[in-house]
């Protein structure tokens, strides 16, 4: 679903107030268990993805509509999103159909916290799919004053499928339970994850790398325990230039975890010293390159790191959505456990 947790005649919820995700794969298990045929092939891309507004409740306009840009990915018969702006889910193909059953949660800057559940199904072609999405919003309560649920009923256009040739072929996850490695921030925080891997879009296009959107002087903990190779902290918190402040940290296997945009003189561990995991290495700032405050944090193979020789990770005491591969998703919020 898109966010937007705008108010509207008093109302924070969605201005696309529709969720979808969209990669049909080459076939699909019927209710019988017997495996159907589907035309539609793998359709994993980058999709044009626009909505109409049809009816609600919940203070828009019908006949309204938006248009963005979706990155899609099959898994056999199951599909996720994998980027985009707010959205995730997964669906199930089922001939030329995707039946798709989605719920995210959300908090907006005032810590409204509201459930947002899209229902539906697509079908058509192998570059367009149409159909009706039903969405539900729900407010937590004390988070969002006298927040009333609502629906929107929309109309749903997937097309002009452009092929995702990022460096999504070296996206291999494990099961997160056996990860070893943990969210790089205290248990008991949440951050939001602004930039996932390989979109072919910004600076992740070639990056197996996670912007979380951390502000300024919030913990940064190690991921997994090492050695700390590398340091740098007297770039200052600007969001400009290229030299931002670091740390490196060499696992026992041999690759390097790289953390990325620490504030300012707050780096707290020194080269040469033994971190665990879970353990205080710095504060997040706002140093180098940056156009919202964030952490970017990668995994690579070995010392010293090399583009193109990065690792997919997932955290084993993460509270949040995983799309079908075990990857994390964009623009979902993240809790350390």
């Amino acid at each position: 679903m898109k966010r937007l947790l705008t108010p509207i005649g008093g109302l924070r919820t969605s201005r696309a107030a529709a969720t979808l995700l969209a990669a049909l794969a080459t076939s699909a298990c019927g209710g019988d268990g017997v495996l159907e045929t589907t035309d539609l092939g793998d359709l994993t891309a980058v999709w044009q993805l626009s909505t109409t507004v049809e009816s609600n409740t919940c203070g828009l306009v019908d006949g309204s509509s938006s248009t963005d840009g979706i990155i899609l990915i099959g898994c056999g018969n199951q599909v996720s999103v994998i980027a985009g702006p707010g959205l995730w889910g997964t669906g199930t193909v089922r001939g030329e159909s995707l039946d798709f059953d989605g719920t995210e949660v959300q908090t907006d800057g005032t810590g409204c916290r509201s459930t947002h559940r899209s229902t539906g199904t697509v079908s058509g072609t192998s570059t367009l799919l149409e159909g009706t999405f039903t969405t539900s919003v729900s407010f937590e309560p004390g988070t969002c004053g006298a927040q009333s649920a609502c629906t929107v009923e929309t109309t749903v256009r997937l097309g002009s499928p452009n092929a995702y040739t990022s460096c999504i072929d070296r996206d291999q996850f494990g099961d997160p339970a056996a990860s070893e490695y943990v969210l790089p921030w205290p248990a008991g925080s949440s951050y939001k994850l602004n930039n996932s891997y390989c979109v072919p879009t910004g600076g992740h296009r070639g990056q197996q790398a996670y912007d979380f959107l951390i502000p300024i002087g919030d913990t940064v903990v190690a991921a997994r325990a090492g050695v700390v190779r590398q340091v740098k902290e007297d770039s200052p918190d600007n969001g400009m230039g290229s030299d931002h402040n670091h740390v490196m940290v060499e696992h026992a296997d041999g690759s390097v975890g790289f953390y990325a945009h620490l504030k300012q003189g707050d780096v707290l561990v020194e080269v040469g010293e033994n971190v665990e995991a879970g353990q205080t290495i710095a504060l997040a700032g706002h140093s180098g390159t940056t156009d919202v405050v964030h952490l970017h944090f990668g995994v690579y193979s070995s010392y010293p790191p090399m583009e193109g020789d990065d690792r997919a990770v997932n955290f084993r005491n993460m509270d949040g959505p995983l799309d079908c591969r075990g990857g994390l998703v964009n623009g979902a919020m993240y809790a350390a456990q």
